[in-house]
């Protein structure tokens, strides 16, 4: 029976009600929770960086948005260029953006002339330059990882190849990714030249937080790649180190080593905001796989780039947005083979895949899952359909030199790894254990971590509603909140086929890998339990971003034929981008905002010398620090130093407590530490000195032992500073140091 307009009209009515109750029940909870409700927001948002900051960043996105509305020349020069210009430069920031695209636009660069050596088209898509990106980043790493083999790969050698790889780059003749992406936006209606805007802006936002929120694991190994992954002449250097992190797959940090040691958080962190365009590419063209309207796609995309699990982590310099692109790419690829069963889409899948675990242990079992999912649903029999993005078939011999380039840029990783710690992967779990069973053997002095256990399933309830609402309860979520939109937009989708909405466009192809990787988030955000309650969120990033685009095709499609409706979900979105924004613009690295409002454009761009210099003189270091850095090479060290300092000391630096997790066996006793002091060339040790200011970091046993001994060894120098003490074991000569490897085995 047909239905009759007011029966329509009731069940608009009720789509809209619930879709405008559901966003102000969602974003009202959570923002009481974060703030008045217990959450430590309240300080951060009053802070003149967070307030001031946001004025400035909201001046800039009208600007850009009045600019392109009007779309003229004099438009864009005056209220998008000279703006941006300004703020770039007020905060530094000007320098190390130019610096990440002429290395981004140098590897999409490659891959363009990949295509032209192969007498391809010209590039007119975004699909080509994400190809491009695919391909010109697998051939960098392959010439990097090589010279790094043989020894010839120090960070000035790497920037000298980056820069001679430039040559060929330019003979891809193609347009670069971001004229490409301004001549894009330019050709936009008004709508799309909007959300352009605010993206564009949101995006140098991200990149200007770089230089101020700089999160701990970042400072732990991802800015400190010159000292802890290449200070020599090789990745594969062993580094007497002993924590995991420093052997999982680099192929990221990696590529970033030519903006390495230059001092500047934000031409390090920046690049993942470039990434992030790669990203939001990736998704656009995954809501045309499942069918979203294309009205929904600008918005939809908004609530993506402003999600605090992602947004807070572009500006970082690890290897998220970077995993999850290729992740998402692999599943893209992997949608395309299914519809079209041609083996470069597969031998696509293939390569991002083998660069995803190459970039980031925790992409492993999403990217299994994938692939055993994608490859079971090609079991079942095949459908003519008609034809999604990309709109060409892809090359085969393009797709074949990808993949050859990537599985050897994989290869090398792997090498890495297994040089030198024995094992193919450090981890995960399932992974350590299975290399375990097979014969092979952890080798010193790397180790390993259990970071998972067992699920406490009473805990589920609770922690669902606080991943959900109440962030501030999870001490890692709360400044990597998953968001709530996916489950905004999943309750309409219900909602809406409850009352009898049908989808105008119906998915041509069921997108099983995007299902895929929502049913292992699901499994792994709930079926383990983390060392920090809820985990981080950028672990669930995999499942996140196609929750929400197939719940985003799933509830729009559906409210397509209700006008209103439709519009008011629509304007819903805004409302969550606009709440994400802010949140991650107060949260990030526990950093509240950018800077106060002033009139100071002489900013320098290398933040990193001042800010080093800063934190060692809160944490009483400087002196040390200066002795280290007049050191022969890279000094190795070990000790106790607070956390706020210890990855801020000019040196490779690893603290005992941390060497305790992993190894515990070297510092059960002094004898024990001793032994791995003098078995792996540690040359200095810093330990506290009682602090009348404040506590001093604790001192396991073994270490006070060790140090006690070793200052009363002759040759070793005591640096005493205003907090610390210096051990130099440097002016010890070789029967010095056998004779403490001796005291240790007794």
């Amino acid at each position: 029976m047909l239905t009759t307009d007011a029966a329509q009209s009731r069940v608009s009515l009720l789509l809209t009600v619930l879709a405008i109750a559901a966003t102000a029940a969602f974003i009202g909870i959570t923002g009481w929770q974060l703030t008045w409700g217990g959450g430590p927001f309240l300080w951060h948002i009053s802070h003149p960086s967070s307030w001031q900051g946001a004025l400035e960043a909201g001046g800039l996105a009208a600007s850009i948005v009045a600019g392109f509305l009007v779309n003229r020349r004099w438009a864009l020069l005056t209220l998008v260029a000279l703006p941006t210009l300004l703020v770039l430069r007020r905060h530094g920031s000007d320098i190390p953006l130019a610096l990440d695209l002429i290395q981004f636009e140098i590897v999409i660069g490659l891959g363009m002339a990949l295509r032209r050596l192969l007498r391809l088209p010209a590039a007119t898509e975004s699909a080509d330059y994400l190809l491009a990106f695919l391909a010109g980043f697998a051939l960098w790493s392959v010439a990097a990882w090589t010279v790094s083999a043989l020894n010839l790969g120090s960070i000035n050698a790497l920037r000298w190849l980056t820069l001679l790889l430039a040559i060929p780059a330019l003979y891809g003749g193609q347009r670069p990714l971001s004229v490409y992406l301004w001549q894009r936006l330019r050709d936009q209606p008004a709508a799309g030249r909007f959300w352009g805007a605010v993206l564009l802006a949101w995006l140098i936002s991200l990149f200007v937080r770089s230089r101020y929120a700089i999160g701990y694991d970042s400072l732990w190994y991802g800015l400190r790649g010159e000292f802890v992954l290449a200070p020599g002449d090789s990745l594969f250097e062993p580094l007497g180190l002993v924590s995991p992190v420093y052997y999982f797959p680099k192929i990221y940090e990696a590529f970033l080593l030519p903006l390495s040691g230059l001092g500047s958080s934000s031409v390090v962190g920046g690049m993942g905001v470039l990434l992030l365009v790669l990203l939001l590419l990736t998704c656009r063209l995954l809501m045309r796989a499942a069918a979203v309207p294309e009205r929904a796609q600008p918005p939809l995309l908004a609530v993506i780039a402003t999600l605090p699990a992602l947004a807070n982590f572009s500006f970082e310099a690890k290897p998220d947005v970077f995993a999850t692109l290729l992740v998402l790419l692999a599943a893209l690829f992997g949608i395309d083979w299914l519809r079209t069963r041609r083996w470069p889409a597969l031998a696509l899948m293939a390569a991002t895949v083998a660069l995803a675990c190459s970039a980031k242990i925790a992409a492993i079992p999403f990217a299994g899952v994938l692939v055993l999912v994608t490859l079971a649903a090609a079991l079942r029999p095949r459908q003519p359909v008609p034809r999604l993005a990309p709109e060409r078939g892809v090359d085969a011999r393009l797709a074949s030199a990808i993949l050859a380039l990537a599985l050897t840029a994989a290869a090398f990783v792997l090498a890495r790894t297994w040089w030198l710690t024995g094992l193919p992967t450090i981890g995960p779990d399932p992974l350590f254990k299975l290399w375990l069973a097979l014969g092979f053997e952890v080798r010193e002095p790397a180790g390993t971590l259990s970071w998972t256990q067992v699920q406490d399933w009473r805990e589920i309830p609770p922690l669902v509603l606080d991943w959900l609402l109440r962030p501030q309860r999870l001490p890692h979520i709360v400044v990597s909140w998953t968001g709530n939109v996916w489950l905004w937009l999943a309750l309409l989708a219900l909602a809406a086929a409850a009352l009898g909405r049908r989808r105008v466009a119906a998915v041509t192809q069921r997108p099983w890998p995007l299902l895929a990787l929502i049913a292992i988030g699901l499994v792994l955000a709930t079926g383990n339990r983390y060392l920090v309650r809820g985990g981080d969120g950028n672990y669930f990033l995999y499942a996140l971003l196609p929750a929400i685009i197939l719940a985003g095709g799933a509830a729009f499609g559906r409210l397509a034929t209700m006008p209103r409706a439709f519009a008011v979900a629509l304007a819903c979105l805004p409302a969550f981008a606009l709440f994400q924004a802010g949140y991650s613009f107060v949260s990030g690295a526990w950093t509240p905002g950018t800077r106060a409002l002033d009139l100071k454009f002489d900013t320098r761009w290398r933040d990193m010398r001042r800010r080093r210099a800063d934190e060692l003189e809160w944490a009483g270091l400087t002196r040390i620090g200066r002795h280290l850095r007049e050191a022969d090479g890279v000094p190795r060290v070990t000790g106790a130093v607070e956390a706020n300092a210890k990855n801020w000391l000019p040196a490779r630096f690893e603290d005992v407590e941390t060497i305790s997790y992993s190894r515990p066996d070297h510092t059960r006793s002094g004898d024990d530490l001793r032994r791995f002091i003098a078995t792996h060339g540690i040359d200095y040790l810093i330990v506290p000195r009682p602090d009348i200011d404040r506590e001093p970091p604790s001192v396991p046993a073994a270490l006070a032992s060790a140090a006690a001994d070793l200052a009363q060894a002759p040759g070793v120098q005591r640096i005493v500073d205003r907090r610390y003490e210096l051990l130099d074991l440097s002016g010890l000569d070789a029967a010095e140091r056998a004779r403490l490897l001796r005291v240790a085995e007794r």
